[in-house]
């Protein structure tokens, strides 16, 4: 239970990371990069730097051809183990645009139809609207646009199946018709696999292994964790503990899950699927079908990577005259993928994140290029953003804006620029509080994810106790004072993010602070104590 509440809110709320080390393995090059790769060396070390990421793995294709692969850092902090291209790392959702490429081979061999009814492949699907029950797609499901609002548990829980999801969605709300409006669910594309499953009377991993790994020469990438502990050359997970920094946890296990996010592989194999998804790579599907997965098939905002059009938003809407032009614009959907416009090109992307790992790959198909990054640090997503434009930015020939700068300028109006985390986790460390500072926040709280009430209290008159819950599974949170209202939590599930007590018209508000802005977790009617 304990392990289900902390995985729940590490998935749908990372925001900071784990720390350093870089070394660097060479790899045989098909073809020679166009940029300073010296200079590409000592900025990837410096941002792991800034962002307390260990280990990385780093692939590019340029004009169709892999030009540079490189690992840097450790791929485990206690036997500081060097990352080389070839270490495997959990790639969490980069996973998802597998499923959609055995998907166009299904469609390729006439066997699935995009605009066919799910429910001519699963008779068992129902929506809890009959009408949107009868009209979503396969092309809905690939495209997060069937209406379903996201759950996790099948993500949490490895008893949960592909069947019992399927049942869920019966009675999970519903957000719009189908094809009205995207929103992100690992239930799509777990539907996405039983089908692919149903159709083929194989399993999803080995459809996946034999009709797309081992063409591509994928042939160390794996589809589960026991595999991926086989291995000898894996990135572990790493987290940030408040008080004694980079610790490694454990792997996030995927089961009903998969096809949603189980695929482990290294940067060097990574580099080999973006040149197929350019076109330049074993002919699995064609070129039309490549197109298909890669155009926006509907308007996706919340999609960004955070920094990116979510961060700027509240950026701009708190100092507008202080905030930089946005990096991202335009992001839609595709077939697993996230379609966006950077410096005037067309981007397609899609990150992942696990425990303890965070995964990104962009593709920018105009110019037959794209990027590959890898890092065993969890939520090191604001890492992967800048290091993944940047490359891109090289890869077109620029050398302006500097991206680095503009993420930072956006996220120091919201308080969460690297300079305003390292003030955190100092003050965290060295702050002490007199009791009198700690007694008012401390009470009884309606919990807005659990039934059960959420409780605050004082503990050693130095630290409170947060204890709450999410979706009927209980946890116990300590809270280190930061200050005034902050606080910043140091056990799971929320290791790392800032608490704060937050006085409005309808009480106190229990907030969690994220690049995606502040997240209500409990509310406490009237200012009492």
């Amino acid at each position: 239970m304990y392990t289900f509440a902390r995985r729940t809110f590490r998935y749908l709320m990372l925001t900071i990371v784990a720390a350093l080390v870089s070394s660097v393995v060479s790899f045989p090059l098909l073809a020679q990069p166009s940029f300073d790769t010296a200079q590409l060396d000592t900025f990837v070390k410096e941002i792991m730097d800034a962002y307390d990421v260990p280990g990385v793995g780093l692939a590019v294709v340029e004009n169709g051809e892999i030009s540079y692969v490189r690992g840097y850092g450790v791929r485990d902090v206690t036997t500081e183990a060097p990352v080389t291209p070839d270490t495997q790392f959990a790639i969490g959702s980069t996973t998802k645009s597998f499923t959609a490429l055995g998907m166009m081979l299904l469609v390729e061999e006439d066997l699935v139809d995009l605009d066919t009814p799910v429910r001519t492949y699963l008779p068992e699907f129902k929506l809890s609207d009959p009408e949107s029950t009868r009209t979503a797609t396969v092309r809905h499901l690939l495209s997060h646009t069937t209406g379903l609002v996201r759950t996790d548990a099948s993500t949490f829980d490895t008893s949960v199946t592909a069947a019992d999801v399927i049942e869920a969605a019966a009675t999970t709300p519903l957000v719009g018709k189908p094809g009205e409006v995207f929103v992100y669910s690992n239930v799509n594309t777990i539907i996405a696999g039983e089908i692919i499953e149903r159709i083929t009377g194989r399993s999803w991993e080995d459809f996946t292994r034999e009709r797309i790994l081992e063409p591509l020469g994928m042939s160390t990438a794996t589809l589960s964790i026991e595999e991926l502990k086989r291995q000898d050359n894996v990135a572990l997970p790493h987290v940030l503990d408040v008080r004694n920094g980079l610790q490694t946890t454990d792997f996030l296990i995927s089961e009903a899950d998969a096809p949603a996010g189980a695929i482990n592989a290294s940067a060097a194999e990574m580099a080999r699927y973006v040149r197929f998804q350019l076109g330049d790579g074993a002919p699995l599907v064609s070129q039309a079908s490549l197109m298909e997965m890669h155009k926006g098939q509907v308007a996706a905002p919340d999609f960004s990577l955070p920094g990116t059009v979510a961060a700027r938003a509240q950026a701009v809407a708190a100092r507008p005259e202080d905030v930089p032009p946005a990096l991202v614009t335009d992001a839609e959907y595709g077939f697993y993928w996230g379609v966006e416009r950077f410096l005037g090109e067309k981007l397609v992307q899609h990150s992942g994140n696990v425990d303890g790992l965070t995964a990104n790959v962009t593709l920018l198909p105009e110019s037959r290029s794209g990027v590959v990054v890898l890092a065993n640090a969890e939520g090191a997503n604001i890492f992967i953003e800048t290091v993944r434009l940047h490359v891109a930015q090289l890869l077109l020939g620029r050398s302006s804006p500097d991206v680095n700068a503009i993420l930072q300028a956006q996220l120091e109006v919201l308080g969460q620029d690297n300079a305003s985390r390292k003030a955190d986790l100092e003050a965290a460390r060295t702050y002490q509080p007199e009791r009198a500072e700690l007694v008012p926040w401390a009470g009884t709280y309606e919990s807005l994810a659990d039934p059960q009430p959420t409780q605050v209290s004082v503990v050693g008159g130095r630290t409170l106790m947060l204890e709450s819950g999410f979706q009927a599974v209980r946890f116990s949170v300590e809270l280190l004072p930061l200050g005034g209202d902050r606080f910043i939590a140091t056990s799971q599930p929320l290791t790392g993010f800032v608490v704060r007590f937050v006085e409005g018209e309808g009480g106190r508000t229990i907030e969690l602070e994220t690049l995606l802005g502040a997240q209500p977790l409990a509310v406490r009617c009237g200012t009492d104590n």
